[in-house]
């Protein structure tokens, strides 16, 4: 039998497998390369990247909950002048393919941050974080509405953001809202190369002794096995209805979980939490969906993307 094929063209990104990693799961990759060769994954998606650097969220931050946690990091990263002369190189001396998450306050900052990372070279494509849950900021907050939540703000950002760069640019939007097509196809019509989804739902865990919520945010980002129906079923939503391609994550911790998302109709895929509790797991998928394409005969993993049977 012939090798099966498991390239694919995520808008105009082209990864040699289907597997990424989650943004603020993985660091900058060099974190994870003591376990496993992390040029092998599809691309690499790095934390978060503001213009300054960012402290994030007064502690405690992490909270493991029944099949899942809650977080309220805070987008706490490095900065982009420390990315791009600290953390970059060791991206690229690794040829990995590298999918840069972005997050501003306004679209001139996103717009900022896409330019500077495509004039020096700092990704391959752009993933503008439009739908963090944890960040109390007022000009981001706009009223407590995230941008992912509003048409038309995602429609401005998008349209901001794709007139800095050439890069694919991919909007990552928010679960927490009543349909995810409303704002997926405002990414479209901005111009996104794909979009991403889900984040983490809205969550909250108070412990009963004390009377205090676990996290010092109060709320955070539910994430894990937990939310993964929730996750395909949005996946599965935004696929019948765009034109652009779908990168799915939310809750993957096995190939059976990835393959969910591909037959969904997803184009590529992203591992998150799941990599905190087993830190080879997106290459733990990468051969699984492998070997699931020689058991079932198929020769290229393109051929799975849409491919449930209703």
């Amino acid at each position: 039998m012939n090798a099966v094929n498991l390239q694919v063209n995520l808008g105009g990104l082209v990864m040699k497998n289907p597997v990424t990693v989650a943004s603020g799961t993985f660091g900058y990759g060099a974190e994870y390369d003591q376990y496993f060769d992390v040029s092998r994954l599809g691309a690499v998606t790095v934390k978060s990247l503001t213009l300054k650097p960012r402290a994030g969220n007064k502690p405690p931050r992490i909270f493991e909950t029944p099949a899942g946690m809650l977080n309220a990091i805070g987008l706490q990263n490095v900065g982009l002048d420390a990315y791009l002369a600290d953390k970059l190189p060791f991206l690229r001396e690794k040829n990995c393919t590298i999918i840069a998450n972005i997050y501003g306050y306004g679209p001139d900052e996103y717009a900022e941050l896409a330019r500077r990372l495509e004039a020096e070279g700092g990704a391959d494509a752009i993933e503008a974080n439009l739908s963090c849950p944890n960040v109390h900021d007022a000009r981001h907050a706009r009223g407590g509405t995230l941008v992912s939540q509003s048409p038309e703000k995602v429609l401005e950002y998008t349209r901001a953001i794709k007139s800095a760069t050439k890069l694919p640019v991919f909007i990552k939007l928010s679960p927490n809202v009543a349909d995810i097509a409303a704002p997926a196809l405002a990414a479209q019509e901005g111009g996104a190369d794909a979009v991403s989804l889900i984040n983490t739902l809205l969550g909250m865990d108070i412990d009963p002794e004390t009377r205090r919520p676990r996290l010092g945010n109060i709320v955070g980002g539910l994430s894990g096995p937990a939310i993964r129906p929730v996750a395909v079923k949005m996946v599965w939503d935004a696929c019948r209805a765009l034109d652009i391609p779908v990168l799915g994550m939310g809750g993957i911790a096995s190939t059976g979980d990835a393959l969910q998302f591909l037959l969904a109709g997803a184009r590529a895929v992203a591992v998150g939490c799941m990599s905190f509790r087993q830190p080879d797991a997106a290459l733990k998928i990468i051969e699984g969906l492998e070997e699931y394409c020689i058991r079932q005969g198929i020769t290229d993993i393109n051929d799975l993307v849409g491919a449930v049977r209703i």
